[in-house]
């Protein structure tokens, strides 16, 4: 009852408008008055919550996205994804797909996606004859490889909250962030051929080795980060400086497109914009705490024994929770109100964290793709000038892809997402 109270309180703040991380130190406060704990370890423990050497990546790969988008960078990604797959029927769509799958490699998160690929994609596409609602949701549901395709703002959180390797679940978001986006291209070209969607240039040899050359720095910020993490070089937190760096002096010294006055409108919109991601984590860590100190967990942990659930079953049962929230949580509230309640249930299963990891992930793009609260789905109905209902419609293909991606996961995790991580030895 206590866990079903604090729940039904959270959820009834966050309706009623109150930012989420004063929701969440709301519960933490509530339950340790009830348990006539010292309301000084809510401080203690919002201190506690950021102190933490791999959420440093947090603020960084913030940055690096920022940087990325506002020197132009995602043109030259364009260009270059058009010359691979614009001969396809809706060519454009693919394009905006791939485009997405290059800069996931940059941004760490779905929204710097949305914006820059959006931004760049959404106006030509129309212009060439395709649907906004379909231009929408092609964008929208591009941007989730954002946070699957490492490095990825999400799996820096959870890995940090959870005890998990942030580089383990880097490489465990390898193929599943591949096999998505194949799958998004393949749904894409099919719904043009139906529609009729126009073809662009034929590929032409010199034409892709240009835009290539042209790319080639921007290509290489993603195997920098990668190579060296899942190499030993660096850690997740390490690389997260070194794509700061590298971002920024290939914007300011090789396209020279990131001026002073641009780098310090992009200090501030990423300070803005970590200020808020780790306010909400430091407040999550409170009520995690709290939930912890009061074993609300075992409200959860006693019924998955009584009824006997296979990991599988489990981590359906746990998809179904996730997506449902993410209707109206934000990924990163959804993450720390329902996960801590499912994550001690999966040494008592046998699951692996990291497996675990990559569906609390997966699920997280899904909720950002359902309204009214999904969040790459509301950036891209501004910027594509599009209704969210008619731009809801046209992405349940999409939606229905990742659901498939999310079961294949589920399902398979030895083929899609272990295999690497084992490889490595992470």
């Amino acid at each position: 009852m206590t866990l079903l109270l604090a729940l039904c309180v959270l959820l009834g703040l966050i309706g009623f408008g109150v930012p989420i991380a004063f929701a969440l130190i709301s519960i933490a406060v509530g339950i340790f008055w009830l348990a006539d704990v010292d309301q000084l370890i809510v401080a203690q423990r919002l201190y506690r919550g950021v102190q933490s050497f791999p959420l440093l990546a947090v603020p960084l790969f913030i940055l690096a996205g920022q940087i990325m988008t506002r020197s132009g960078i995602s043109g030259h990604l364009v260009e270059f994804a058009k010359t691979l797959v614009g001969q396809m029927r809706g060519g454009l769509a693919a394009v905006n797909i791939v485009t997405s799958m290059f800069f996931a490699g940059m941004s760490g998160t779905s929204m710097s996606d949305t914006a820059a690929v959006g931004g760049m994609l959404i106006d030509p596409m129309v212009k060439r004859g395709y649907s906004r609602p379909f231009t929408g949701a092609v964008t929208a549901a591009s941007s989730t490889i954002g946070i699957i395709i490492p490095p990825s703002v999400p799996m820096v959180i959870l890995g940090a909250y959870l005890g998990i390797s942030t580089g383990a679940l880097f490489a465990a978001g390898l193929i599943s962030g591949v096999v998505l986006g194949i799958a998004l291209i393949v749904t894409a070209w099919l719904i043009s051929i139906r529609a009729g969607y126009p073809v662009e240039a034929p590929f032409s040899a010199s034409r892709a080795t240009k835009a290539f050359a042209r790319a080639l720095p921007a290509l290489l910020m993603p195997a920098i980060i990668l190579g060296g993490i899942l190499g030993g070089v660096f850690t997740a937190t390490e690389a997260s400086a070194v794509a700061v760096v590298y971002g920024t002096a290939v914007g300011m010294f090789y396209y020279r497109t990131l001026k002073l006055k641009v780098l310090y409108q992009t200090l501030c919109e990423a300070a803005v914009l970590s200020g808020a991601v780790m306010l909400v984590t430091a407040a999550a860590h409170v009520m995690g705490f709290a939930f912890t100190y009061e074993q609300l967990a075992d409200d959860i942990l006693r019924p998955l024994a009584e009824i006997d659930l296979s990991p599988v079953m489990f981590l359906v049962l746990l998809s179904a929770v996730m997506i449902v929230a993410g209707t109206f949580l934000d990924g990163i509230a959804m993450i720390f109100i329902i996960v801590p309640l499912f994550f001690p249930a999966i040494q008592f299963l046998g699951i692996d964290p990291v497996h675990f990891g990559m569906v609390v992930v997966l699920c997280w793009g899904i909720g950002q793709q359902t309204p009214p609260v999904g969040a790459a789905l509301f950036i891209t109905s501004v910027i594509a000038k599009v209704d969210m209902f008619s731009l809801t419609r046209a992405n349940l293909p999409f939606i229905a892809v990742m659901l498939l991606v999310l079961g294949a996961v589920i399902l398979f995790p030895e083929a899609m997402v272990l295999w690497i991580p084992r490889a490595l030895g992470l």
